[in-house]
Parts: structure tokens; sequence; C-alpha cells
């Protein structure tokens, strides 16, 4: 172990200590703890300052301005009505209604930072025509968004398995087999199906009913002072909401970068009226920006010092020379689970790819099913505000302490990991 990795580990258990125990401002926690990577010499100073510029932290204003101009309209109150009726009335019918649209949903649009922006005011609005506070549902929706990313091989995710080969052809890797196309969807469609039922049936049971602090980050609601919108303002709410949710589902095909989307209609809000300076600082998410702006800072300390690789090489030296399947999994998928807390998600996955295809060279043994994995894993990312984009959205929306996440998240995480890795390694075992 290095002086670095020790004091990136030190900073790491600073953060989850503060982020846990103490009372500040989240944002203010994750960026002083950026702050001491810098200064303690495990983040150049170029790296931290670039992650200001991260595309996810310049897009998530705009989504989070655009759907705030969007909780202005009339449709929200419709919209929300028509859940409740279509649910015969019952709050729990009716949410489990709206995570099933979001199901469906994320097969066109995979980012749960886009989806989560656009069924926010939804789940404020039904929240409030049933007499319930958002804490009951706000983690249970979050993380289903994580957990229903089924990879069905159209748009982006059609060439995952290209991208996934060529890891493995620059990993030198040596047993043979590769990647097909529907891979990914096979591994992953069953296990979304069974999380979808769990927090149907018991994530929104087990969600308290009451709120640990104060609700006051994304505040949605229109200001009691507005004005309602004229004829023209609805309309043009709706055709640049409606166009955002169009243009990010074929931002690939479009060439355009999402955050130029998002940026461009918050905008277009501002400029017919929608959307008032005074809404605007109202909704502005300057904490959750900071946060995830640290998290991305820790992040890339993790793998500037070697933190992250040193600890995956720490269980691939655990495993022996003939580990089972299931064991193999379950050991990266922990380890996953763990860095994703505080790495991008797609980082963290990269970072263990060319580990697991060491360890798997090394025993002579099948890659895929340990990237599958790895993959899997990688999107239980609900354990602290810091694990992905939307988890501080959740968090403040919902009103969550550490201890609620822990009691939420454990429960359908065991559950996750368990299937996936018992799945994985009946249709990818190791050892063919």
């Amino acid at each position: 172990m290095t002086t670095q990795i020790a004091l990136n580990l030190a900073l790491w258990l600073l953060l989850l200590g503060l982020i846990a125990f103490s009372k500040w401002d989240y944002g203010v926690v994750a960026l002083g703890v950026g702050l001491l990577l810098i200064i303690v010499g495990c983040l150049d100073p170029k790296t931290a300052l670039a992650k200001f510029a991260d595309s996810s932290a310049v897009m998530m204003p705009g989504t989070l301005l655009v759907a705030t101009a969007f909780s202005k309209t009339k449709a929200v109150g419709k919209i929300s009505s028509l859940l409740y009726k279509v649910g015969g009335g019952n709050f729990y019918r009716c949410m489990a209604l709206f995570m099933v649209i979001n199901f469906l949903l994320g097969f066109l649009m995979g980012a749960a930072m886009t989806r989560i922006a656009i069924v926010y005011p939804l789940i404020l609005a039904v929240c409030e025509q049933n007499g319930k506070k958002p804490s009951k549902v706000m983690f249970p929706i979050g993380a289903m968004l994580l957990c229903d990313q089924t990879k069905i091989p159209i748009g982006g995710a059609a060439v995952t398995y290209v991208k996934w080969n060529n890891i493995l052809t620059n990993s030198n890797y040596a047993y043979g087999d590769a990647f097909k196309m529907t891979d990914m969807f096979i591994a992953a469609a069953p296990i979304c199906v069974i999380m979808l039922l769990y927090f149907i049936f018991i994530g929104m049971k087990i969600a308290p009913e009451e709120p640990d602090r104060e609700i006051s980050e994304l505040s949605f609601r229109p200001r009691k002072d507005a004005k309602p919108l004229t004829s023209f303002q609805e309309i043009s709410a709706y055709v640049i909401f409606l166009g955002m949710v169009i243009l990010l589902i074929n931002a690939s095909k479009l060439g355009i970068d999402q955050w130029v989307i998002t940026t461009g209609c918050a905008i277009g809000m501002y400029m017919t009226g929608v959307l008032s300076f005074a809404d605007g600082k109202n909704a502005f998410p300057f904490s959750i920006l900071f946060l995830y702006i640290g998290a991305i800072m820790m992040g890339a300390a993790l793998v500037q010092t070697g933190t992250g690789a040193w600890i995956g090489n720490i269980v691939a030296s655990m495993l022996g020379d003939h580990p089972s399947s299931f064991v193999m999994y379950m050991a990266f998928s922990v380890v996953c689970i763990v860095l994703t807390q505080f790495m991008n998600n797609g980082a963290t996955a990269e970072l263990l790819f060319p580990i697991a295809i060491a360890v798997c060279n090394s025993v002579g043994c099948s890659a895929l099913g340990v990237i599958l994995a790895i993959s899997a894993a990688s999107l239980t990312a609900w354990f602290t505000p810091t694990a992905t984009i939307i988890m501080p959205m959740i968090i403040d929306g919902g009103g969550y302490s550490t201890k609620t996440l822990l009691k939420q998240g454990l429960p359908p995480a065991i559950l996750k990991t368990v299937c996936s890795c018992l799945w994985i390694a009946f249709l990818f075992p190791a050892w063919g």
C-alpha cells in the first residue's frame, strides 16, 4: 500500500463519516473532501477542475429546470389524477402502475437522470393527492430506475457487445470466446423483472411514512405568488418538455450531446416566460450539483492513486486457482458495489474489467460471466449520496438519513446480487 492509497482510503472514510454523522450540507462535505484530495496529492488540480465541466454535471441543472417549468402546467395535475383513477384510488396500485410505466420507458431511455427529471413532478403530485409523503416512494422509484436497465439490444445498447469484445482483445484475453449482441439482454432482463416486483410489493412497504429530515431540495411546486401560465406559455411548456424527451431518446442518433439539449430547453422555458428567474433560482440544485462534482473527484482519485485497482487485486489474490463461477462473480460484484458508491458506474466497471480478465487468464477460464456480473453490480448504486447522479435527488426528495438508506437498500442489493450471480453463473459459467 502506497502513502497515496492510504491517504485516499482515509479521506474516503472521512467522507463516509461526515455524510453519516454530521449535519453539514452534503455538497459542502463532498467539495471539501475533494479539496483535501488535491492538497494531499491524491488528485491533480487540472483533473479536479475538469470535473466541474463533466457532461452530467452540466446536464443536471438544465434537466431539473425544465422539470420545474413543466410542474407549473395543468398536465401534472391531470396526469396524477388519471393515475389515481386508473389505480382505483389506491396509492400503492397507483405507484405500482407508475413503476411499470417507468420500466417500459427504460426500454427507450435508459439514463436514470433523464427519467427521474421527467417523473419527479408527477411523483410529488401523486403523493400530495394521496396525502402521502415523498419518503414513501422516492427511494423505491429511484432504485428501480437503476435496476430496470434491461440492455435491450436497440440504440446504443445494440453495440455494447462490440465495446466489451474490444476490452477483451485489449486485455489480451486468452480463453477465446466472445460476447454476442443479445448476451447483455438475456443476462439482465429476468433480474430487472424480479427487482420491479420487489419494489412494487416490498420496497414501498418498507419505505418510511415520514422523512428523517426536512425535505428542502428540489421543490418543484409553483411559488405561492406565481401567476398562472398563459395559453401560449402552457403550450410552449408542453412543446419544449416533449421536445426534450424526444431529443434525449434520439441524442446518439442525432449526434447531439445530452447537456446541449437540456440546457437549450431550459433556456427555451425562460425565453417563453414559463420559468421566471425566481423559479429557477429556487429550483437550481447547487447542493446536489456540488455533491456530484465532489463524488466524481473522489472517483478520479480512486483511479489516479490506484486505490480502486489495489482493492480489486486484493480480491483477485483471494480467489485461488480454481474459484467457482458463483464465488468469483460474487466477489467482484461486492467490490464493485462498494466502489460504485463513490465512483461513476461506468468508470467503476471499466476499472474492474481488466483486473477480472487478468484473473480469468491466470486460471484459464471464461471472463464473459464476471464482466456481466460486474456490469450488473455497478448499478447497485444507492447507499450513499455520492453513489450516482440521481441519489442526491432521491435523498433530498425523500428526506432520508444514512440509516434509512441502509434499511431500504440492503434487502434489494442482496436480492439483486445473489440472483444476478446465480443467473449469470448458470448462463455463462467460468468453467464451461
